[in-house]
């Protein structure tokens, strides 16, 4: 058809050389017209391009290739993302189950406690309206019972407030507060009940002004490392509190004169029920911070 319209056309031919060896070529052939408009021949001339048509093989190739990771990719990321939202809501629904768990457990606990420290209290009153020798015997029995009601009931408000961290169900109340009040609340709730005499030393550093923030659980923070500070250093130094002010903060820092923790085994300190192996002679349950 071209060379019937005497047109210019270009081909790309592929051939063999005498070897057997293939290889491609451009042809242009270009009509030769004379005086009189009329075909007097034509012009051939042909390029090697074997190493252009290699190079868009290859580059073929490689974007067959390149389209065929994609999918793959795409296809594991999708069940990924598949099994990551299953995980989820498995996680999920276990968390769940363990809020409602901790939660159900320590309010049944605290039924048969609530029985047996009435118990207690009445053997305890009965005893001593008895003037009889024999009512001494019940009441170191009633003071044990009284003693593992209380290690109890402190476990279980433990597992309850860890339940809630948890779940993320613990909600955040701030109010101004006096950080002098907090003081001589934990001097209350610390002096005078050590067995080895100590106290609770507490310093300020800084010119003081009110904190804001929830006072029930800055409070239990607080306790929780305290009363490890004491606990783990019997014997030993008074524990301090000291509370730093500073312009954009406040600082609370805890220092004890203890055993301490050991240094490879602080990546494990806010994991529940971790206990270090040092304190293994010491009586808790980990779930303290």
């Amino acid at each position: 058809m071209a060379m019937e319209k005497q047109e210019k056309i270009s081909l790309e031919l592929l051939q063999k050389s005498k070897k057997g060896e293939e290889y491609w070529v451009d042809l242009n052939v270009q009509p030769i017209i004379n005086n009189t408009d009329e075909l007097s021949g034509f012009m051939l001339v042909q390029f090697d391009i074997t190493d252009k048509k290699k190079n868009q093989e290859q580059l073929s190739q490689l974007n067959n290739n390149l389209e065929v990771k994609v999918k793959e990719r795409t296809k594991k990321l999708i069940e990924s993302e598949k099994k990551l939202k299953l995980s989820l809501l498995k996680e999920k629904e276990l968390g769940e189950l363990k809020t409602s768990f901790v939660s159900t457990a320590s309010h049944q606990f605290r039924t048969p406690l609530t029985v047996i420290q009435s118990n207690t209290e009445l053997i305890e009153l009965m005893t001593n309206n008895d003037e009889k020798q024999e009512s001494k015997k019940y009441r170191k029995p009633a003071a044990r019972i009284k003693k593992q009601i209380a290690k109890m009931t402190e476990l279980m408000d433990e597992v309850l407030v860890l339940g809630k961290l948890t779940s993320g169900n613990v909600h955040y109340n701030p109010i101004p507060l006096d950080l002098l009040v907090l003081r001589t609340e934990l001097s209350k709730e610390f002096n005078g009940i050590q067995k080895d005499g100590r106290v609770l030393e507490v310093k300020f550093i800084g010119d003081s002004y009110p904190l804001h923030a929830d006072p029930k659980l800055l409070m239990h923070s607080l306790s929780n490392i305290i009363s490890n500070a004491f606990k783990y250093s019997v014997g030993r130094k008074n524990p301090d509190l000291t509370i730093l002010f500073k312009p954009n903060k406040i600082v609370f820092r805890v220092r004890d004169y203890g055993i301490g923790i050991p240094e490879e085994q602080r990546v494990h300190l806010f994991q529940p029920f971790f206990r270090a192996d040092n304190v293994i002679d010491i009586k808790g349950h980990g779930l303290r911070a």
